[in-house]
């Protein structure tokens, strides 16, 4: 076949435009989502070569749900505040996004994610709080999937996230500055890497101030407000009991508020408090809860641009951290006085 009859690629024109493929495909199949530089980049290339598109691959194109798949383990509003970060980015694109609740149940995610292998969606975001480590194991190829909020347990998905470690380790670092030396923790819920990763925080902070772990000041929860109750009133029945406490979320850091003023007392007069997440209860509790920021939006965000890269046959950064803020309030201050 001579050069004149052979039909050109549309690498040939992401190369004579000076672009990369999925440039070049989205430049045709979807213009809105490049500027208009690369349209007419795109567009004199197409002109110089004579590029046809193969209808046959446009047509497998057509085949695209348009839809991405958000699978969180609560739908509570901090959840929900990723999903509205995901759905604007998603809408940028020309996408669709569903929500789908896992209950924190890693069955459930499988589920979710064998929907998207049998394409009713395109790609999925987990905003997960289990190890989706397990995911692949057994089962066909992953379809497109990105991790918001932690990365993957066996570091094989793409991820948005925070470094939750980090973030525990300054909120405790705080209440040490304050003079606690009695610091409880209430952790999340059990095979929550991410709950792992806040109680690794508190742990190296409390041994960098040299300062001992009391098993009895540890609890096991499971990120609601009940088990924030339950914790804060078995640590008031301990005969030395702590003089602060740290929550592996905000939910959990209420609760133990809440059952405090049960038993007569007030923070941070009495006992120092420290959430995390700052969900917008937290600046409106009484007190406010001092609380480390999580971008929430913005990791709903990067989660869904990440995807959209995938989607269109773009290398994507692995593992993406975005910035938490140790936010102070009301909640925190000086142990009370022996």
């Amino acid at each position: 076949m001579s050069k004149r009859e052979r039909a050109v690629t549309l690498r040939e024109v992401a190369e004579a435009a000076g672009v990369s493929v999925a440039t070049a495909s989205r430049a045709c199949s979807k213009p809105q989502l490049v500027t208009p530089e690369t349209r007419e980049l795109v567009a004199a290339a197409i002109d110089r070569l004579g590029y046809r598109p193969n209808v046959i691959a446009q047509d497998l194109k057509r085949a695209s749900t348009g839809v991405v798949l958000v699978v969180v383990p609560s739908l509570s509003p901090y959840f929900l505040d990723i999903f509205r970060g995901v759905e604007a980015a998603a809408a940028e694109l020309g996408y669709t996004a569903l929500v789908g609740h896992s209950d924190r149940r890693g069955d459930r995610e499988v589920a979710f994610v064998d929907r998207v292998r049998s394409r009713r969606a395109d790609g999925v975001i987990l905003a997960t709080s289990v190890d989706s480590g397990g995911l692949h194991l057994g089962r066909p190829p992953m379809p497109p999937v990105v991790v918001a909020l932690d990365e993957c347990g066996a570091g094989y998905l793409p991820s948005v996230s925070v470094d939750h470690e980090a973030a525990a380790f300054a909120a405790t670092s705080h209440l040490l500055a304050l003079g606690h030396r009695r610091i409880a923790h209430i952790a999340g819920a059990a095979g929550s890497s991410m709950s792992e990763h806040r109680l690794q925080g508190f742990r190296r902070a409390l041994a960098a101030a040299g300062t001992p772990l009391d098993p009895e000041l540890l609890f096991q929860g499971d990120f609601t407000v009940e088990a924030g109750e339950r914790a804060m009133e078995r640590f008031l029945m301990i005969p030395h009991r702590p003089t602060a406490v740290f929550a592996a979320n905000d939910e959990m850091a209420l609760g133990a508020l809440r059952a405090c003023r049960r038993a007569g007392l007030k923070a941070p007069r009495d006992l120092s408090i420290v959430g995390f997440d700052d969900q917008r209860i937290a600046a409106l509790t009484e007190p406010s809860l001092t609380t480390v920021g999580v971008p929430t939006l913005a990791l709903g965000r990067q989660a869904m641009l990440q995807l959209g890269r995938i989607l269109a046959g773009e290398a994507v950064q692995q593992k993406l951290v975005l910035p938490t803020k140790l936010t102070l309030r009301a909640s925190t201050g000086p142990p009370p006085s022996a």
